[in-house]
């Protein structure tokens, strides 16, 4: 064999079975597996024909192994579990601000409020010349260079200079870096009259304080007796967070959820009496991108009758993963049981070890209702297992799917740029007015969507008919610019103002909202 890679595969196939052999018999015939592997090892190492790198062979034959036990359990490197870490413990050291580099200058396009960078006058649109007496514009710097400069643990000074384009006016800070939330409360209000709105984005260890602030908040200044609860496209992450969740809407010791496995008994978790919010009415919004944790408050909900849930029919991730610290600082991500919701449904769906295929979250990957298992409320209400969580309304969205050259403009770095453009010409006229009130001008509305004319033009043409992008950008000149006008509203009033934006048009909060009326 000449081919190194095709080597190195090969001995990856061996290790992992090997690993495999000797985990699936080693209580039967006590073998002591691990000094087997150790001596296996240690001979590719000695007397191997090529030179190998033994670290990276062992790191790839565990991920091998993990992958044929199911497509959650996974390995993580130290330096994949410090960058999970940051977001699943909802924060990071640094000096809380959120850029972007342009014309190869680092640009700060947000600051978080109270922060250290807010606290010593940093402002949106500043441009960030030197970091430590050392030029950064104009180098070509990267993020992650960027980053590694900033950050620094709690306490610590960084000193940075910065151009104030709308003064011409250059200055120096010394900025001492603090804990810097990740929030993972997108955004909480009252969206119509007694009635509140809030989005989780993910289950991280401060998402229940996040809710439940938020919550107290909409119950005492807006006197709520409805609450929306959005968890589209929430993927999900610790199970204490959901339960502590539910918590706020049960009073009298429900059951909430159960979790059993192979080597885990069945642990019930139930409702403890304290819940701020325990007899105001609940929607709660899933998707095909609400997973795990997400099904576990819908299922509660659901088979309690305690709300309605409204939306598609949810991923269908039934399991329960459990970290496992490894002495490099590495870990596995172990499934351990399945959990259940209180009338017994595992929402699991059938899944390949293909992960393209189980990976896509999309309806038609999960069963068939006809072909799930039914479950009955105390009502006598049909709900379902076996392949997420099926809503009480189904709503199916009307937009017709974007054309690949929206998407590709969608997710260009031009959009983005270009919205940034607009709001750094325009930061005094902005100033003066609330995101509510915002709205581009005809005028400025058709010379915006020129220049994105010219430029899908010139970037798509060898892809695309001429005439058959023009009418794509016809066709979808109004959803473009209202895009372009949700990025503005993200640029300079930020992400909670963007999303109560575009909740306005939302097609499944018009529809959770007029439901309510009826």
């Amino acid at each position: 064999m000449n081919n190194k890679s095709d080597t190195k595969y090969t001995l990856i196939a061996i290790v992992v079975g090997l690993i495999i052999i000797l985990l699936s018999d080693w209580n039967k015939e006590e073998y002591h597996y691990n000094s087997k592997i150790d001596q296996i090892l240690h001979e590719v190492h000695k007397n191997y024909v090529d030179s190998i790198d033994i670290s990276s062979l062992i790191e790839s034959s565990i991920e091998q192994t993990l992958k044929n036990l199911d497509p959650h359990s996974i390995y993580m490197t130290q330096d994949q579990v410090l960058s999970s870490m940051e977001m699943m413990q909802g924060s990071f050291e640094g000096i809380g601000v959120e850029f972007s580099i342009k014309n190869d200058t680092i640009v700060v396009i947000n600051v978080i409020p109270e922060g250290p960078s807010e606290k010593v006058g940093i402002k949106a649109g500043d441009r960030i010349i030197s970091i430590e007496n050392k030029n950064v514009a104009g180098i070509g710097i990267q993020n992650q260079d960027v980053i590694e400069k900033l950050r620094g643990s709690k306490g610590s000074y960084v000193k940075v200079g910065v151009y104030r384009k709308i003064i011409q006016e250059y200055n120096t800070f010394n900025i001492r870096r603090g804990k810097i939330p990740i929030h993972s409360l997108d955004v909480a209000y009252e969206i119509a009259p007694k009635t509140g709105y809030i989005k989780l984005n993910r289950f991280a260890e401060t998402t229940h304080q996040e809710f439940k602030t938020k919550l107290k908040q909409l119950i005492n200044l807006h006197n709520i007796d409805h609450l929306i609860l959005d968890l589209r496209a929430n993927s999900g992450g610790y199970l204490d967070q959901a339960i502590k969740i539910l918590n706020e809407f049960f009073s009298n010791g429900e059951l909430l959820v159960y979790t059993e496995g192979h080597a885990r008994e069945i642990e019930k978790y139930r409702a403890n009496f304290l819940g701020l919010y325990k007899t105001g009415e609940l929607t709660i919004l899933i998707d095909e991108g609400s997973a795990s944790a997400s099904e576990i408050i819908a299922g509660a909900i659901q088979d309690h009758e305690r709300g309605i849930i409204i939306g598609q029919k949810s991923f269908g991730k039934g399991l329960v993963q459990e970290q496992i610290p490894l002495p490099d600082g590495s870990l596995i991500r172990l499934t351990v049981a399945r959990y259940y919701t209180p009338l017994g449904r595992c929402i699991q769906k059938p899944y390949s070890y293909d992960e393209d295929i189980y990976g896509g979250a999309n309806s038609q990957q999960n069963p068939d209702i006809d072909t799930l298992q039914q479950f009955f409320t105390k009502s006598g209400k049909t709900v379902y297992g076996g392949g997420g969580i099926t809503p009480d309304e189904i709503i199916s969205l009307s937009n017709e799917i974007l054309p690949a050259s929206l998407l590709y403009l969608y997710n260009s770095s031009f959009f983005n740029d270009l919205a940034f453009q607009y709001v750094d010409s325009k930061r005094n006229e902005l100033k003066e007015i609330n995101f509510k009130d915002f709205n581009l001008s005809k005028q400025e509305m058709e010379i915006e969507f020129e220049k994105i004319k010219k430029w899908m033009l010139k970037e798509l043409t060898e892809v695309y008919l001429t005439d058959e992008l023009n009418e794509d950008l016809q066709k979808g000149k109004n959803k473009i610019l209202d895009r372009f006008n949700a990025l503005i509203i993200r640029q300079y009033w930020g992400w909670e103002e963007m999303q109560m934006f575009l909740n306005e048009s939302d097609e499944i909060i018009v529809r959770s909202l007029s439901l309510l009326k009826t």
